[in-house]
Formats: structure tokens, C-alpha cells, sequence
């Protein structure tokens, strides 16, 4: 039986790949740094700790050879050397990178970007040869890339470079679709849309990952792919998704131009211009073809989120997302523009 260890398991990817490795056959291993998650919920799957701080902690977990080591948590160059650490005892690896590794022709990148004029302008969608940034240890997308570089050059078995979009599925942190979800709780009936609501920010759901990595599994291979829905929503559609899921009917204003107010229409998915993924080279090489829809995976997810977070400050449930630095539901600012505006409804 082929071995699999998943570093960083217990988040929203880690689980999706391990259970789907499982699924397939695999001798799955699970590290997280914190509790043990009951047996019972990860069937398949096999749990150890790992607080990652040393080369040691990682070396001690691999202890002989293994197929195949899935990295979710490699933020660092730390982490690239952590992994280079352990030598022959590995077979292959795939490694979680991100999206935002890509800057444009002027050089702009999501790090830098804070209004319309600092968003990158990419092509559409974006290919993996794509300039990216440079290497660096200024942001967590400058990591990304120095990751991604240390293992290209010095790891001694092949890796497989993932780079998802915004990430959706059960057991999230940053449950994006909450912005849409808890108005509905709310029982609010209008929404603000800047840019018209045509904002398409890639998403990309833990079961479509998880099936690329599975692919990429069974075809070890030095290669960097992207990984998105193949069919990436604008956010006024994700909004009419939410209701029809949540038999419910939102009024959206749509704005020209940026959020009106910083606590208005300032949601997740707010982009001037599409961040799309070119999914072609995964469906080349390794014939890839997406698990779920976009509408598929949401219905799975609002039912989760709905459970998780009933009784519950949402907050708590959802913490990443509740780190934006802006307020995501003050509604009276938002009903202060809206007694006053004039822009299309949708």
C-alpha cells in the first residue's frame, strides 16, 4: 500500500486531501499542531502531532520512507528546508502554494494592491509560466515564491507546486460566503456590489484540490499547476447562489467603480479586475476534470456552516475571516447609503 503523509491536515485542504487520498487507497498520516481530532471524523486517516518549529520535529514524525509527503503548511523557507531535510526518505512531494504569488507586467501584486489604480492587471485567465514576485521574506506571497524556488532547485525527488485560488469547503476559518450567508440570518434584503458586482476573485473548492492532488499522486512529475473552479462565479452570482440555497431574495445595488464607504460593499471578493486561473496545463497533464461545481460545493459548505455556527459568535467559528481589517456587516453605515443612492438594482 502506497504512504502518504499530510502536513498541516487538519484545515479545510488537509482534510479534503487526506480523506480523498484515503478514499483511494492510500496509508494515510495526518500531522496537526493542535488536538488530536477524534478518529472517527477522518476515516482512513491516521493523526500525529507536529509543531513544526525544527527540522528535528519533522524528521522525528518521517522516521522511513515514504511515498509521499503532501506539505498544506509550507509558509516559509524554513519549511522548504525542513522538507529538502528529509532526504531519501521521501519518494515525492506536493506542495500548497497560492495564486498571489503572481504579479503583472507592471510589477503589482494582491500584496501591494489597495485601490483600483495598485490592482494587477493579469491576463485572463493566468498561466502557470506567469511572471511571479521575487523571492523574499517581506509577505506571506514573497515567502510563497522563496518556497517554491528552494524546492525547484534542491529538493532531491519530485514536486508537484499547487497553486489555488480562494479556498472554500467545510472546516474553514475564512468562510468567505458567510458575507452573504449571515445577512440572510440577518434578514437583510439589499447588499452593496461595488464594481457592479462582476468582481471574479478564483475560487477554488477543497474537493477540486483534493482531486488534483490525488491526480498528481499517481504521476509524481517536477511540474506547477494551478487549481480553481472551472467555473469561477462573479460575486453577484455567488450572492444569488446563497439566497436560492437559503430560499431568501436580495436587492443588489450595484455600484460603479470601488466600495462607496470602507464598511460598504467592502466584501471578500471585491476586485476591480478578474483573478481567473488557467486550469488548462492540469487537465493536459494530468487529465484533470473538476470534482464539483462551484454551486455544488457551496451547498455542501452553507449546511456545514450552518451547523457549526448556530449558538455560536461567528467569529469564533470563522476567525480568519473575522481578522479583515474593515467592519464586513455594519449595517448602519450601509443603510445610511442606501437612504441615499441612486445606483441599479440587480
Amino acid at each position: 500500500m502506497r504512504t502518504a503523509l499530510i502536513i498541516g491536515g487538519r484545515g479545510q485542504s488537509g482534510r479534503a486531501i487526506g480523506e480523498r487520498l484515503a478514499a483511494e487507497g492510500w496509508d494515510v498520516t495526518s500531522t496537526t499542531a493542535g488536538p488530536l481530532p477524534e478518529p472517527a471524523t477522518t476515516a482512513g486517516v491516521r493523526w500525529v502531532g507536529l509543531a513544526r518549529d525544527e527540522v528535528a520535529d519533522l524528521t522525528a514524525v518521517v522516521r522511513s520512507d515514504i511515498d509521499l509527503v503532501v506539505d498544506v503548511t509550507a509558509y516559509t523557507p524554513a519549511h522548504a528546508e525542513q522538507l529538502i531535510a528529509l532526504g531519501n526518505r521521501v519518494s515525492a512531494a506536493i506542495v500548497m502554494s497560492t495564486l498571489s504569488v503572481y504579479s503583472d507586467e507592471g510589477g503589482r501584486s494582491l500584496d501591494e494592491a489597495t485601490d483600483e489604480a495598485t490592482f494587477p492587471t493579469w491576463p485572463v485567465p493566468i498561466p502557470e509560466d506567469w511572471a511571479t514576485l521575487p523571492p523574499g521574506d517581506g509577505s506571506y506571497s514573497t515567502r510563497k515564491v522563496a518556497v517554491e524556488r528552494a524546492l525547484r532547485e534542491r529538493a532531491p525527488w519530485p514536486v508537484t507546486i499547487v497553486r489555488p485560488g480562494a479556498i472554500h469547503g467545510r472546516h474553514s476559518h475564512h468562510l468567505r460566503e458567510w458575507y452573504f450567508i449571515k445577512r440572510v440570518l440577518d434578514g437583510r434584503r439589499q447588499v452593496v456590489l461595488p464594481f457592479e458586482g462582476t468582481s471574479v476573485f478564483q475560487p477554488t473548492a477543497t474537493a477540486n484540490l483534493a482531486e488534483l492532488v490525488t491526480l498528481a499522486a499517481d504521476r509524481p512529475g517536477n511540474r506547477t499547476l494551478n487549481c480553481g473552479d472551472l467555473d469561477p462565479p462573479s460575486v453577484a452570482e455567488i450572492s444569488a447562489i446563497v439566497d436560492d440555497l437559503m430560499h431568501w431574495s436580495t436587492e443588489r445595488v450595484l455600484v460603479t467603480g470601488p466600495e462607496p464607504a470602507p464598511t460598504v460593499g467592502n466584501h471578500p471578493w471585491a476586485v476591480p479586475r478578474p483573478v481567473v486561473a488557467d486550469m488548462r496545463r492540469a487537465r493536459a497533464e494530468l487529465g484533470y476534470r473538476q470534482a464539483t461545481s462551484y454551486a455544488e460545493a457551496i451547498t455542501d459548505t452553507l449546511a456545514w456552516a450552518l451547523e457549526v455556527s448556530t449558538g455560536r459568535d461567528w467569529r469564533q467559528v470563522f476567525p480568519t475571516l473575522a481578522g479583515y481589517p474593515t467592519e464586513l456587516f455594519d449595517y448602519q453605515a450601509e443603510d445610511a447609503y442606501l437612504a441615499g443612492t441612486t445606483a441599479p438594482r440587480g
